[in-house]
């Protein structure tokens, strides 16, 4: 089975209490070595600091991304990247997830419906562009991993 994923964009917020560099770690813990990570400052609501870090990574790269991810899942993960997949594919024919950050920074990947994560949105090749057929895709792809 073909490679589903075209591109994506692995992003985290780094919080006034948190250690910026310990965030950019876990965030490491996804990406491909040489992947630049881009650094932004926003306010919060009440005016705290905050630092989105994000990085864009193209084809190429997409499938070391993919399998440092499955290198790092937690036990039974996998399966429920499997099932979560139909449901958060949007119309745009994106796949997202969203992995626990703090786990990330201990080293394993582990899917999570918190707000205190790593994003990631995986851009799904498919002709015609329906989420229909993008969710086909995945589904295949993901049950022949």
């Amino acid at each position: 089975m073909e490679f589903p994923f075209r591109s994506a964009v692995v992003s985290t917020f780094a919080h006034a209490t948190e250690a910026e560099e310990r965030v950019l770690d876990a965030l490491r813990i996804l990406l491909p070595e040489e992947i630049e990570v881009r650094r932004s400052r926003l306010k919060g609501h009440h005016g705290n600091p905050i630092v989105n870090l994000e990085a864009r990574i193209k084809r190429k790269e997409t499938r070391e991304l993919w399998q440092r991810i499955l290198a790092k899942l937690r036990g039974g993960e996998s399966e429920k990247i499997a099932r979560a997949a139909p449901g958060r594919i949007d119309e745009t024919c994106h796949l997202h997830l969203r992995f626990n950050k703090q786990l990330a920074y201990a080293g394993e990947l582990a899917l999570t419906g918190g707000g205190d994560v790593i994003h990631l949105r995986l851009k799904v090749a498919v002709y015609p562009a329906k989420r229909e057929v993008a969710v086909d895709l995945v589904e295949k792809f993901l049950r022949t991993k």
